[in-house]
C-alpha cells in the first residue's frame, strides 16, 4: 500500500469565509493536508484558535502591531511576519504545495504573485480582486511557472470544470450565471430604501460582508465578468450573464458545435474549495447534504437589468477603458462597500461613487503592477474623502441621522 504524502497548505485570509472552510476541509482530511502557513487582516484571537488547532510553524498578520500582541501568545517556534511584505516572506518561507488565496481586497497581492514565482503546485484563486487589478501580471507570472492556478469563486470553478478535457479553442461563449442577489424582484423605487441588514440577506449563499453586498447591487458579477477576461483568455464579447436564481447551475460554456457543459451542485463554498486543496484530484468530503434535483420545482433563467444594478453596467465599461479601469472600479467599489456598511452613505450612493471615481480617473494610465498599486491608494484615498464629504453635506447628515 503506497502512502500518500501530505500537501502543504498556506491559508491567505484564513479567519475570512473561504479561509474557514479552507480549514474545515483540512480538518475532515488530516490524511491529505498539514497546515504549514495562515495569515489574516486583524483578526487575532481567532488567528491564535486557528494556530493552536493546526499548529502552523509560519504565520502573518496585517499590521506590526497585532502581531506583537500574537507574539506574546504563541508557542515558541512559530515565525510571525506582518503587512503585505509580511504575507509575502509568510508565502516564501513556508514553502506550501497550496496557497489559497482567499484574503480579500488587494492584501493578498504580493504574496500570490510570490506562490507562483516559487512555483507552487497549485495556487487556489477566491480573492477575484486581485485578478482585477492585476490579472495581467498574475497571468504574465503564470507565463513562466510551472503552477497550476484553480479559481475558488464557484462560477469560475464551474468554468474551470466545464473546460476540462475540452480545447480553449473550441470555445463558443461562457455563460456566467448570477443569483440576483435579494433585491432581484424589488422596485427601483424603493433601492433608496435598502437598509445593511436586508443587503447583507443573501437568499442563497452564506459569505463575507463584502462579498454579500457585492452580491446585492451585482457588482460581484461583473468583478467576474473581468475575472473571467482574464482567467480563460477570451474576448469581452464571450462571456454572457444570465440571472439564475436557484444557483444551482454555477455556470456555463458552450462550444462550437453549440454543446453546452454546466456544472451543477449545492451553494457551499466547500465544493470549489476541495477541487482546488487535491487538484487534479477530488476529495470525499461531507457536506452534510446532497443535490436533491426530484425536489427542484424548476430552474429558471432570465437577463440582467442594468438599469436597476448600475454597479454591472459599470464593470463592463470599465473593462473597455483599458487595464486602468478595472483598477479604480475595484478601489472605489471596496471604499463604496465600507462606507455603506460602516452606515456612512446609503445603498444607492454605491453606484455614484464608483461612476464618479471612473470619470475623475479616466485618464490615468496603468503601465506597470508600480502603477496599479499607485492608482489603487490613490482612488481609495479619493473615495474616502469623498465619502467624508458625503457626510458633511446637509442630506449626508440626515442619513446619518437616519441609520443612527
Amino acid at each position: 500500500m503506497t502512502t500518500r504524502i501530505k500537501r502543504r497548505v498556506c491559508v491567505l485570509g484564513s479567519t475570512g469565509s473561504v479561509g474557514k472552510n479552507t480549514l474545515e476541509i483540512v480538518r475532515q482530511q488530516p490524511d491529505r493536508f498539514e497546515i504549514v502557513g495562515l495569515a489574516c487582516g486583524s483578526s487575532v484571537d481567532l488567528l491564535l484558535a486557528q494556530i493552536e488547532e493546526f499548529g502552523p510553524p509560519f504565520v502573518s498578520l496585517g499590521s506590526s502591531k497585532l502581531a506583537g500582541e500574537l507574539r506574546e501568545k504563541v508557542p515558541s517556534g512559530v515565525e510571525i511576519f506582518s503587512g503585505f511584505m509580511g504575507h509575502r516572506d509568510l508565502v516564501e518561507q513556508c514553502r506550501a504545495d497550496v496557497v489559497m488565496a482567499s484574503m480579500s481586497g488587494t492584501h493578498g497581492l504580493l504574496a500570490t504573485l510570490q506562490a507562483i514565482r516559487q512555483n507552487v503546485s497549485v495556487l487556489g484563486i477566491a480573492n477575484k480582486e486581485i485578478l482585477v487589478m492585476a490579472g495581467a501580471y498574475i497571468n504574465e507570472a503564470l507565463e513562466g511557472s510551472q503552477t497550476k492556478l484553480v479559481p475558488v469563486d464557484s462560477e469560475h470553478s464551474a468554468i474551470f470544470q466545464s473546460l476540462m478535457g475540452n480545447s480553449r479553442a473550441e470555445v463558443s461563449k461562457i455563460i456566467l450565471t448570477a443569483s440576483g442577489g435579494p433585491f432581484r424582484n424589488l422596485d427601483k423605487l424603493s433601492f433608496s430604501k435598502i437598509t445593511k441588514a436586508q443587503a447583507l440577506q443573501h437568499p442563497n449563499w452564506v459569505m463575507g460582508s463584502k462579498i454579500t453586498i457585492d452580491s446585492a447591487t451585482m457588482m460581484n458579477k461583473g468583478l467576474e465578468y473581468i475575472e473571467a477576461i482574464r482567467l480563460f483568455q477570451l474576448k469581452p464579447d464571450q462571456i454572457e450573464i444570465v440571472v439564475h436564481p436557484q444557483s444551482i447551475i454555477h455556470s456555463m460554456v458552450e462550444y462550437q458545435d453549440h454543446s453546452v457543459m454546466a456544472q451543477l451542485g449545492l451553494s457551499d463554498m466547500r465544493i470549489p474549495i476541495s477541487l482546488a486543496l487535491a487538484y487534479p484530484d477530488r476529495l470525499a468530503i461531507e457536506l452534510g447534504q446532497k443535490i436533491d434535483f426530484a425536489s427542484i420545482a424548476q430552474l429558471s433563467f432570465e437577463r440582467p437589468d442594468f438599469e436597476r444594478f448600475p454597479c454591472l453596467a459599470l464593470a463592463i465599461e470599465a473593462q473597455k477603458m483599458g487595464d486602468q479601469g478595472p483598477v479604480i472600479l475595484n478601489a472605489s467599489n471596496e471604499v463604496a462597500v465600507a462606507a455603506f456598511l460602516n452606515d456612512q452613505i446609503s445603498f444607492v450612493e454605491i453606484p455614484q461613487l464608483i461612476e464618479n471615481a471612473l470619470q475623475y480617473f479616466a485618464d490615468r494610465k496603468a503601465i506597470s503592477l508600480d502603477s496599479v498599486l499607485v492608482l489603487d491608494e490613490e482612488v481609495r484615498s479619493w473615495s474616502n474623502q469623498m465619502v467624508d464629504n458625503s457626510l458633511n453635506s446637509e442630506w449626508g447628515n440626515k442619513y446619518h441621522e437616519l441609520v443612527n
